[in-house]
């Protein structure tokens, strides 16, 4: 499957490529923007104006917030630092993308990189998200009480949905549960 992109414009006559991916989690730490999509230039010079306080070069959407959240997560050329992180995904969450909820969800839910958790917080988020993936979590939460009272038939209905989706995932909790029909 090809990498879906969008041009953005920067500034001073440049545009940049960002990839758009809302499918697919890159759940590894890595110093190579290339396994996420990007060029190392266009990382550099995104963090380049970040650290000089040139916010408005960037024209930012909420897919680029998210993306700077990811690689202050991820470490993608940067020491990962889960609070900057979380600073970008909420600009994102605030602008709209379901993305960054997502990505801010799994923050809470795990306590990341010593995050405090917040499960209720958390439940929210992938509750108000449209992915798939958000679904299959949204029925672990019913399943397993996480911050939720615990409910079965609510967590089989978001597994089918996730399912439905095509969250590779879901069909095991289906199974596993005899949630198949």
């Amino acid at each position: 499957m090809e990498q879906q992109t969008k041009i953005l414009e920067i500034g001073k006559g440049r545009s940049i490529k960002i990839p758009v991916n809302y499918q697919h989690f890159i759940l590894a730490n890595s110093n190579s923007p290339e396994a996420y999509g990007w060029n190392r230039e266009d990382v550099v010079y995104i963090l380049e104006c970040i650290q000089k306080g040139n916010l408005e070069e960037l024209d930012m959407d909420a897919d680029l917030m998210n993306s700077i959240g990811t690689f202050f997560g991820d470490g993608v050329c940067v020491q990962p630092n889960i609070e900057v992180a979380v600073y970008w995904f909420e600009q994102a969450v605030e602008n709209g993308s379901d993305l960054a909820r997502s990505n801010l969800a799994d923050i809470l839910r795990k306590g990341s990189q010593g995050y405090p958790k917040d499960l209720r917080r958390a439940f929210d988020l992938y509750k108000a998200c449209g992915l798939p993936y958000a679904h299959y979590r949204v029925g672990e939460f019913y399943e397993h009480g996480w911050g939720v009272r615990q409910d079965l038939e609510a967590a089989k209905a978001y597994y089918r949905q996730a399912y439905k989706e095509g969250h590779g995932l879901a069909a095991k909790k289906l199974k596993k549960f005899n949630f198949l029909e």
